[in-house]
């Protein structure tokens, strides 16, 4: 290694990492590729965040990581569409049983299609009053690209994925005044937008909402568009990011099937992640070329974790495992599909 890829490393070593953002599969056991990378590339902890809201074992699946891994794991439960229980007392649980915050997948077109709820329909006034009241944590997935909009100007995957969106969808502004009016009625919410709120084409709007939203946050998870844009101008983003340090979180996306290698491209875009802050150089990766950002030491400990525990906690709160068991059998009692009934009851076998 060269005098100054040592001298990276031992910077990164200084630094604590903690990866706000992670997926996990509802099933009871498969998640352990998830922490192997976290110990190849150093993370303090790691955040589940549950996708309850399109898979009914998710929250639980999530719960049983943090029981195996109680030191490690922050979680972020989810709200679920099949039990009829109303939102405010679904957020009073999650908070009760343990769970660290909450993540929203709502706000994405394909989940919008199947549950037909905008972010500032009034059935969630209750529960966004509940969060903010508590200084409970919310994590939003809102919109996509804005080029999912446009078929000539979408990336392939993107078709591949089904998240190519026209006339029978919500335009892409739509889910902008759906949070504007959101937070117009919940001024003091902790919430956190991720993807950077889909808004790395635009330096000057992206700006215009942190300082017109002073208590909100945005992650850095890709979407690898964010990227390829914020490489365009370095420069410029390099200020963006130091200007506005303190309401920047970092974030992978990574999820448990990620390889257990050690080579870079097996760990995604996690490792490029923290290479794009704390480097300032050209990157390439599965064929892309980006280029760093190189974030002064201070910005890149308040980014990598500093931002997120002062948002969520210096540890994960304790998680009651009585009680997810009886509230993931409660649930059990809902779920129609075999499939996610299985899942459900290998989880509780092992609460």
């Amino acid at each position: 290694m060269t005098a100054a890829g040592t001298a990276h490393k031992e910077r990164i070593d200084r630094m604590k990492i903690i990866d706000s953002h992670v997926h996990i599969t509802s099933s009871a056991s498969g998640h352990e590729p998830l922490y192997a990378q976290a110990e190849r590339l150093c993370y303090d902890k790691l955040t589940i965040m549950s996708l309850q809201c399109l898979s009914p074992a998710q929250n639980a699946a999530a719960a049983l990581c943090k029981l195996q891994n109680p030191d490690k794991t922050y979680v972020f439960g989810g709200l679920d569409y099949v039990s009829g229980r109303d939102f405010r007392t679904q957020a009073e649980t999650l908070r009760g049983l343990g769970y660290d915050g909450v993540k929203m997948l709502e706000g994405k077109p394909t989940t919008r299609r199947q549950l037909k709820l905008a972010l500032d329909d009034s059935v969630y006034d209750g529960f966004f009053s509940y969060l903010e009241e508590t200084g409970f944590p919310v994590l939003l997935h809102v919109a996509d690209p804005d080029t999912f909009w446009d078929e000539n100007r979408a990336p392939a995957f993107a078709a591949e994925n089904g998240w190519l969106y026209g006339e029978d969808d919500e335009p892409y502004e739509r889910y902008y005044v759906e949070v504007d009016n959101m937070l117009r009625k919940h001024p003091r919410l902790k919430a956190v937008f991720a993807h950077f709120y889909f808004l790395s084409w635009d330096a000057a709007r992206a700006q215009y909402f942190l300082d017109a939203h002073p208590d909100v946050s945005i992650d850095v998870t890709a979407g690898i568009e964010m990227y390829e844009n914020f490489s365009l101008d370095p420069e410029s983003w390099r200020r963006f990011f130091i200007k506005n340090k303190e309401r920047i979180i970092f974030g992978t996306d990574s999820t448990d099937g990620v390889p257990d290698e050690t080579e870079l491209s097996t760990n995604g875009y996690a490792q490029m992640e923290i290479d794009f802050l704390t480097y300032a150089k050209p990157i390439e990766i599965y064929g892309m070329k980006l280029h760093g950002l190189g974030l002064p030491e201070d910005v890149c400990a308040k980014i990598l974790a500093d931002n997120f525990i002062r948002l969520v906690g210096a540890g994960p709160h304790r998680m009651d495992a009585a009680a997810v068991k009886k509230d993931a059998e409660l649930l059990l009692g809902y779920i129609k599909d075999a499939d996610d009934r299985l899942a459900m009851e290998g989880i509780i076998a092992k609460l």
